[in-house]
């Protein structure tokens, strides 16, 4: 956030907020001429000032349990989109709504008048500002609206934090969440439309191709294009929309110009493309149309938006109404990736609020710290709250900011999807069924209670462990997103499989190659060996998939490519006296179920992103981190590195020496060792218990 007006417009707009009052700025709109500034007015209001029948509404009912959110649906239940009627207002001064914006090009500026003084704003927040006050007065009295960039004093860096850790009480409280999608584009016109059509699909018409057979090809390309026109503004980028639009849930109400949308319409609508072969249906419909253009793109990537709302959004927003959820180290993670901000501390604060209090408030202390330090502080926080070590299992020393290597560097590019506690994309991709808690997939450490301490303030942590293995060999690295480079496989020519025969190594292999689990951490069963059958090539696979009807498996011919693409690196790769092609068959069985297949097929596509392929000295198989966006050869696994238990961390860790400390590399994977068979060799003597310092 960073909207300064001129130093003498700042004082005198912003006298100090009382923050233990719960202070906040709201604005009022005036309506305003064309071509003339907009005229708006600042006043300063407690989020405490409850008004008395509010009060005795919540204490005569018994809902001071409740969150914000959820009394506020009790005192009006048919709210959304709708300002407030007079006796509805819960406080004194009247009530507020929040707007969810993208600042916009920060260069393209518009003078607004606030309290009689003249302040530049981003032309996209006019726009918004100026659409909003055209709308019968609605914020011009005592329905007010809170506006970040205006509310906030930009110049205060105090006041920014003491704010940013209120955003959650702000959005959250708020009567709606306006969300301000853009406007003027014609390209977008009828996606409302579109969605509100798909939400009100009843089970047995939520196959998309049944509809589009029914209506006329240019209809059906124009409602398309139009989503997908949406889906592209900037708004989805913007890391700040997650907690608002979170913390908004059912009272958002999203625009593009004129045009509204409630959140549960939006979103339900979202997922119906998630059902079945709609997804793959909807490729085909927009690249047909573009096509017909002269416009050839590939049409697939454009799905960060979508995926953002039913994966992320949709199942936050349903925790929030239950106040039951607050999003742990990995998921934060992984949201932080996928969004852009201004600063990069942002991408810490700018999802404070979806994290959990007793955290958030210790992070809040970091506010002013340089980045390195930051992101120490913030795995410190989680370490310490949860008193356990999984936060290592992010951590690596590739980042781009020189935080300490145990914690996870917030800038380091991830790739979403391929944790094992997240849904399997196959069909049907519904996530209402809550993730399971990352620590609870596996137990290499058997359960180990945590020892740790920090050093030197807060670059060394000190924690108890044991090494039990090394890497022999590595598989090749991924190249960006699309590419494995085949020829940086490291072999290990002395490697033999500790787990027996060709059988044996068989059945670990596509254990290893499934990381043992499918849907959401669920383990696999002796059925899933058919990985061993999936064939490696798509146009050897489609006909086998159509012969059997597998409708979603035979459209997968865009995506297929990882599961061929790493095949072509590594299936020369010697495992002993075999090449791992070797292990495969083309040649899909009679008698096979879609179910298996899909799961088999979705599964093996998330292992092999962001992980590298590893022999071990022991003759295991595993899965090492993988530095799959870094271009220095020298920041990646190298033979030699060690694989450690810590106490307090469910999955192995790729460690290495760097002379009396050790950097931490990643989590691992290993197969044989994930349920705390390691600690049997611990406890037998064959490995020993060790102090890691790492730095």
């Amino acid at each position: 956030m960073d909207n300064k007006a001129p130093k003498d417009t700042q004082n005198i707009l912003y006298s100090p907020l009382n923050n233990d009052a719960d202070d906040i700025r709201l604005l009022t709109l005036a309506r305003t001429q064309s071509g003339s500034p907009l005229q708006c007015h600042l006043s300063t209001v407690s989020l405490r000032a409850f008004c008395p029948a509010y009060t005795s509404f919540i204490n005569t009912n018994g809902l001071r349990h409740l969150t914000i959110r959820q009394a506020k649906t009790r005192w009006a239940p048919s709210s959304v989109g709708d300002s407030p009627q007079t006796h509805r207002y819960r406080f004194h001064w009247g009530d507020f709504a929040a707007l969810s914006y993208v600042w916009g090009d920060e260069s393209a500026r518009t003078d607004v008048i606030i309290n009689g003084e003249t302040v530049p704003i981003t032309a996209n927040l006019e726009l918004a500002l100026r659409t909003l006050a055209s709308e019968e007065g609605i914020f011009s009295d005592r329905y007010k609206l809170w506006v970040d960039a205006i509310c906030i004093n930009q110049a205060d860096e105090k006041e920014q934090a003491q704010q940013v850790q209120k955003m959650r009480d702000i959005y959250s409280g708020a009567w709606n969440v306006i969300s301000w999608i853009g406007c003027n584009n014609p390209a977008i016109k009828g996606a409302f439309s579109f969605l509100r059509m798909m939400a009100s699909l009843e089970h047995d018409q939520l196959d998309l191709s049944t509809w589009s057979a029914s209506t006329g090809n240019l209809f059906r390309a124009n409602y398309f294009l139009a989503l997908r026109e949406l889906m592209k503004q900037d708004y989805w980028f913007r890391l700040w929309i997650i907690q608002e639009l979170v913390m908004g849930a059912s009272s958002t109400v999203l625009r593009y110009g004129d045009e509204t949308i409630d959140w549960n319409t939006f979103s339900k609508g979202i997922g119906v493309l998630y059902h079945g072969s709609n997804w793959t249906l909807k490729d085909r419909e927009v690249e047909a149309a573009l096509v017909s253009r002269g416009i050839r793109e590939d049409v697939r990537w454009h799905t960060y938006g979508m995926h953002l709302i039913h994966v992320d959004l949709g199942e936050l927003t349903r925790a929030e109404e239950q106040g039951t959820q607050r999003l742990g180290f990995r998921r934060l993670l992984d949201i932080a990736d996928y969004a852009g901000c201004r600063y990069v501390r942002d991408k810490v604060f700018g999802l404070v609020g979806l994290m959990d209090p007793a955290i958030a408030a210790e992070i809040m202390k970091a506010y002013g710290f340089p980045e390195d330090r930051l992101f120490a502080a913030v795995a410190k926080a989680f370490i310490v709250r949860t008193n356990s070590l999984e936060a290592l299992r992010q951590g690596n020393p590739w980042g781009y900011v020189g935080s300490p290597s145990w914690a996870a560097d917030w800038t380091w590019r991830r790739i979403r999807f391929s944790r094992p506690e997240y849904k399997l994309f196959g069909p049907p991709w519904d996530p209402s069924e809550p993730e399971p808690d990352p620590a609870s997939i596996f137990s290499a450490d058997r359960g180990m209670t945590p020892s740790f301490q920090f050093l030197d303030r807060w670059r060394f942590l000190q924690c108890d462990g044991f090494t039990f293995d090394e890497i022999a060999g590595l598989g090749a690295p991924e190249h960006g997103f699309f590419n494995w480079d085949r020829h940086r496989v490291v072999p290990c020519p002395s490697w033999r499989s500790a787990y027996g025969g060709y059988e044996a190594t068989a059945s670990a292999l596509w254990n290893t190659l499934l990381l043992s689990t499918i849907d959401k951490g669920k383990r696999a069963q002796p059925r899933h060996a058919a990985l061993l059958h999936l064939p490696i090539n798509f146009w050897t696979a489609f006909p086998q998939f159509e012969k059997r009807g597998w409708t979603w498996l035979a459209g997968q011919r865009a995506y297929y490519f990882k599961w061929e693409e790493w095949h072509k690196a590594h299936d020369d790769m010697m495992l002993g006296d075999w090449p791992l092609g070797k292990f495969f068959k083309a040649v899909i069985p009679k008698g096979a179920d879609e179910l298996t297949f899909t799961e088999v097929y979705c599964a093996s596509q998330r292992t092999v992103q962001q992980r590298r392929f590893m022999l071990t000295k022991g003759g295991y198989f595993g899965w090492g981190p993988d530095n799959v966006y870094g271009r220095d050869k020298t920041k990646e696994l190298r033979a030699g590195d060690k694989i450690a238990i810590v106490s307090g961390c469910s999955t192995p860790l790729v460690i290495r020496p760097r002379g009396k400390e050790f950097e931490v590399l990643g989590e691992a994977y290993v197969q044989g060792f994930m349920d705390g068979e390691a600690v049997d060799l611990l406890e037998s003597g064959v490995c020993q218990r060790q102090t890691f310092t790492f730095y």
